[in-house]
């Protein structure tokens, strides 16, 4: 999975529940011209059925699948979009010229029809199209006409139910009913958008949106100026751009723009989108937004908050110099507090018909809803009141803890008796619940009367003790505690050893709607609760982190207001729960396969053998690790998602991994391996779309068919020629013992000749003897000569030998001379530390001679203006064919730059791919050697840099977050397919003095093997890094890159070239 940077900003407006209106700030992701590759105008966007989100810009088409944006290229991108539908797995494009059809399997266009249409609109299996004067059905591949305007209507908009298609044109709405027209309406001219919700069509026109319901016409919301966009939500709520691109929202009462950066600039954009998942995306130029609608989290950046205390329909925020008045009818009202002579330590607040009473210390204030102002009651007060018994009394407490009923100057009438030395006071509707430092909870009704009382072990801490709706609950650092009314106390009996494992309990909160909400150390738990008979079960808890866009998990305290929004309270400030937007996303995401790819260990555990499993050879061996790198497509909740994977080959049961996880398996059996991928969004439900990879894990030699096949061959062939070898001894033997015979009877015959026979014998036996003797003679001659050959033998070996080891040591003697002609043409650490004085340059070949270099040149532009030009090359291969490259590039750079007077980076890179091509001849030849690289221009008067990528990034840490600006995807040099590379140019601007840090490299660093497991270093890792030692000197940077890629290594050999190069500006 890709790194994605983006930034989290906010937008205040007013949220509500139907009714509630608070300052409230929503989760929103902010995407910037990094990550959708490079300056661009979003105008609309359409959605595939594998979530998959199609935008369309002034620059063409992009694809975002929740990880990383993706350009389409189109045949001309100059050429404006007027409309984009994703339509049965296919994208059709509306031009100006043309109407196309892409099939993003296929990553192939069609072209349809050279009309040019307006608008598209997908709905029940077909797609209907308008152009200026004709409404077309997309049917059976083919284009039909189903409508032409009359009267020179102009078409400008378009939409499409159930029984009827509705356009709008300049002389206002046409309804048709199958093809044919019905109904006009003449109210509104121009209507520029139409929307269908229920039975309603809302209609945009100018600064007005209408309701046409039934046939009656309304205007639900006008404004002041034009509207460029609306939309209308799940709550009634309508989001609109006005003609200044200000995004704002209507709630029936009022208009309220949105803010970004904590509510410091206007929100601005020009469209709006809503996704399959409830989020609603804000389109403008240059910007892209992403508010998470269905999120039960807002929050209210009010830093140092004491307390909230909630009433009917009005909220009060108590801090240590203002009190903030949330209040259904009047808005919000912040009133400073009277200036003190102390700090504000004890605070309390309570609502008296419409009006606040509020205690600040010693000093009693009131709040009424008219005034904006404290009124004070009481200076130095003795008691502090703690709620309202009747309209002229109060029940209230002294400095010592006792409690008293006072009269309306808030001075004591009677004091009540059983109870004292106050430890903490609660409200419980009618109630008071007094805890005592005595150990003692007394229960008070209305009038302030006692009506129960439980005593505690003094062991227990009473900060630890709320109330529940039949006694209360009381927990430690790692349990939770039931306490009856009797003060029984039961340990309840869920499990929560795996959601707090590590973990230690900071709080609890009772919502009286049967949860019960535990904060941890980094969890905030809802624990649903069962009541039957006064027993209590416990589900499955539900979990949420900082990622659900809470300021903290831990609270303070916590309030529920009277529209049913749980306040927590944390230092940071108020983060909100709306049980009524705890909707599950119901939506199934889809899954693919990233990457995967299989490698085998050699006897240093080094990886060696990779095969790439994504393309058509899926064979491996039997000892081979598999790594698979799924990807989700979603956009709700990602971060809370899962995998779950099986071997179909093996009936394997699921297993589940995180979103960030691999899949890594070993040990897979002999034969086909599918393995199965789903992915599950964070309310599980799974994606329907399954990814299968088939993996064919090859069995060792003596288990294959061919060598059964071969080995019985073989054995039914000696078999035979055993049996034809022994038939054939027995027919010798059987002859030898007849020769035998037959020779015994000759010799019998013969016996009288015997004597004459010896004396003969022996006179042939005395010859054989001379004769083998003039033999040997002869075979010593010849042993005496092959020895002397063997002689000169070795003395031409030993020669050959000599002229080996001579021309090895001309051969190291030519490479080492080669590496000083290539460190003698390559830049030099030193000249660019002159030009960049916080810089360094870590350079780590792999070989005596690199395939990587660092290239820099000092350069004025036609208006005297100082550039500095600085470039990290990755050549093709490394050793002396990378080497060789290497000096062509340098040569090109030079000739570009010091002869051609080419300073733009884009335009470089450009110029260079077109030299080496021709250089190379790789038109004509097989050479396919090229580069990646990355290059950056600095003007030095005018503090902008410029960057163009080949393949390679740019990397920079900016106020501690890096961020990374892409190159292009192709590579300098290689077979030029299609269209001529070109090369885009990035701008950034340093004029703000921010201390920035920037990284070049190559991949040798990123691409090294090594760690436990024998992995390689990896892109996340390196970024890590980076963004740990941005902070230091430059000479210690150096030094902990070069530690920590040789600790990672640990006896892992040298994979490729390394080169990091790092400058401060």
């Amino acid at each position: 999975m890709k790194l994605q940077v983006y930034y989290i900003t906010i937008f205040t407006f007013l949220f509500c529940a139907n009714l509630s209106i608070f300052a409230q700030v929503q989760q929103t992701e902010q995407y910037n011209i990094n990550d959708f590759l490079g300056e661009r105008h979003f105008k609309s966007a359409t959605q595939g059925d594998d979530l998959n989100i199609y935008f369309n810009t002034s620059n063409g088409i992009l694809t975002y699948d929740g990880n990383e944006f993706i350009s389409i290229d189109l045949e001309n991108n100059n050429i404006p979009i007027n409309a984009i539908q994703f339509f049965q797995n296919e994208l059709y494009i509306a031009s100006q010229n043309s109407l196309l059809k892409y099939s993003p399997s296929e990553d192939s266009f069609t072209k349809i029809s050279e009309k040019e249409i307006l608008q598209l609109k997908a709905f029940n299996n077909q797609l209907w199209l308008i152009t200026k004067d004709e409404l077309l059905l997309w049917e059976d591949n083919k284009l039909k006409s189903i409508y032409f305007s009359e009267k020179d209507e102009v078409f400008q908009s378009l939409e499409v139910t159930n029984s009827n298609s509705f356009i709008g044109h300049s002389q206002g709405i046409t309804i048709l009913e199958k093809g044919k027209k019905i109904r006009s309406f003449g109210t509104y001219l121009n209507p520029s958008k139409l929307v269908s919700s229920d039975s309603s069509i809302f209609i945009l026109s100018e600064n007005a949106i209408f309701n046409l319901n039934n046939g009656k016409i309304s205007r639900d919301f006008k404004n002041e100026s034009k509207l460029n966009d609306f939309y209308i939500d799940d709550v009634g709520k309508t989001w609109f751009i006005d003609d200044q691109n200000t995004v704002k929202f209507n709630d029936l009462t009022r208009s309220v723009p949105l803010y970004s950066e904590g509510g410091k600039k206007l929100l601005k954009g020009s469209s709006l989108f809503q996704d399959k998942e409830n989020n609603l995306w804000v389109l403008g130029a240059n910007s892209l937004f992403k508010i998470t609608q269905n999120n039960p989290f807002s929050r209210l950046y009010e830093e140092g908050t004491l307390g909230v205390f909630s009433g009917q329909n009005s909220n009060l925020i108590v801090k240590k110099d203002q009190v903030i008045n949330y209040n259904l009818v009047s808005g919000i009202r912040r009133i400073n507090i009277p200036k003190l002579d102390q700090a504000t330590y004890h605070y309390h607040a309570f609502q008296r018909d419409n009006d606040w009473i509020i205690s600040l210390d010693q000093s009693i204030y009131l709040l009424t809803s008219s005034q904006d102002k404290l009124i004070t009651l009481k200076q130095e007060s003795n008691h502090t009141p703690l709620k309202a018994i009747s309209k002229d009394s109060y029940l209230a407490k002294d400095s010592a803890g006792k409690l008293f009923v006072t009269n309306s100057k808030f001075e004591p009438l009677k004091k009540i008796d059983g109870v004292f030395a106050l430890n903490k006071v609660i409200s419980a509707g009618n109630n008071t619940i007094v805890f005592s430092k005595n150990n003692t909870i007394a229960v008070l009704d209305s009038l302030g009367e006692v009506e129960s009382k439980l005593s505690l072990n003094d062991t227990i801490n009473f900060k630890n003790i709320i109330p529940n709706k039949i006694g209360f609950w009381y927990f430690t650092d790692k349990s939770i505690f039931s306490v009856s009314p009797k003060g029984v106390f039961k340990k309840i009996s869920i499990d929560l050893s795996t959601n707090l494992k590590n973990q230690h309990i900071l709080n609890l909160y009772d919502d009286k709607e049967d949860n019960l909400w535990v904060s941890s150390t980094n969890y905030l738990l809802k624990i649903p609760l069962i009541r039957t008979d006064e027993k209590v079960s416990y589900q499955k808890p539900v979990l949420y982190n900082k990622s659900d866009f809470l300021f903290s998990t831990y609270f303070k305290s916590a309030v529920k207001d009277d529209l049913g929004l749980i306040w927590f309270i944390n230092e940071e400030g108020i983060s909100i729960y709306n049980p009524l937007k705890e909707i599950p996303n119901l939506v199934a995401p889809s899954v693919e396969v990233d990457d995967a790819f299989a490698y085998n260990l050699d006897n240093f555990n080094n990886p060696v053998d990779t095969v790439f499993l994504m393309e058509n050879n899926k064979n491996i061996g039997i000892n081979s690790i598999v790594v698979i790198e799924p990807k989700i497509i979603n956009h709700f909740n990602t971060e809370k998602s899962s995998f779950g994977y099986r071997n179909l080959s093996t009936n394997q049961s699921e297993r589940r991994i995180g979103i960030e996880q691999k899949i890594i398996l070993t040990g897979l059996p002999e034969g086909l391996n599918t393995i199965q991928l789903k992915a599950y969004n964070s309310n599980g439900i799974e994606s329907e779309n399954e990814a299968n990879i088939n993996i064919y894990v090859t069995p060792p030699i003596w288990k294959r068919n061919w060598f059964y096949i071969t080995s019985i061959i073989s054995l039914l062939l000696i078999g035979f020629v055993g049996y034809r070898t022994v038939i054939g001894i027995k027919n010798s033997r059987a002859k030898e013992l007849e020769d035998q015979l037959t020779k015994g009877l000759e010799d019998l015959e013969k016996k009288s000749h015997l004597q004459v026979l010896k004396a003969e014998r022996l006179k042939q036996l005395n010859e054989l003897i001379t004769s083998q003797k003039t033999e040997l003679e002869k075979k010593n001659k010849q042993i005496e000569s092959q020895k002397y050959e063997l002689s000169l033998t070795n003395q031409q070996i030993k020669k050959q030998k000599d002229l080996l080891e001579e021309t090895s040591s001309k051969l190291g003697s030519s490479i080492n001379y080669a590496k000083r002609i290539q460190n003698a043409l390559m830049s030099t650490e030193i000249e660019i530390k002159k030009a960049f004085e916080d810089s360094f340059v870590y350079f780590l070949p792999r070989d005596v001679v690199s395939g990587d270099f660092f290239w820099f040149n000092k350069a004025t532009n036609k208006k005297g203006e100082e550039l500095l030009i600085l470039a990290a090359v990755d050549c093709t291969g490394h050793g002396v064919p990378g080497a060789i490259v290497s000096v062509v590039g340098m040569n090109l750079l030079n000739n570009i730059t010091k002869l051609k007077k080419i300073y733009d980076p884009g335009e470089i890179l450009t110029e260079m791919n077109q030299d080496i091509i021709s250089d190379l001849r790789q038109d004509e030849t097989q050479v396919n050697d090229g580069m990646d690289m990355t290059i950056v221009t600095y003007n030095t008067v005018t503090k902008q840099l410029y960057f163009a990528g080949a393949k390679n990034p740019l990397m920079y840490i900016e106020d501690g977050e890096l961020i990374r600006i892409k190159g292009d995807k192709h590579a300098i040099g290689g077979q030029q397919r299609g269209e001529e590379r070109s090369f885009t140019t990035h701008q950034l601007d340093l004029t703000d003095d921010k201390k920035r840090t920037f990284y070049l490299f190559s991949d040798g660093y990123q691409d090294q093997f090594g760690g436990e497991k024998g992995f390689k270093y990896l892109v996340g890792n390196f970024k890590k890094l980076l963004v740990s030692i941005h902070n230091k000197n430059v000479l210690d940077q150096k030094t902990i890159l070069h530690e920590e890629i040789e600790d990672w290594k640990d006896g892992y050999a040298q994979t490729d070239d390394i080169l990091v190069i790092g400058f401060k500006l």
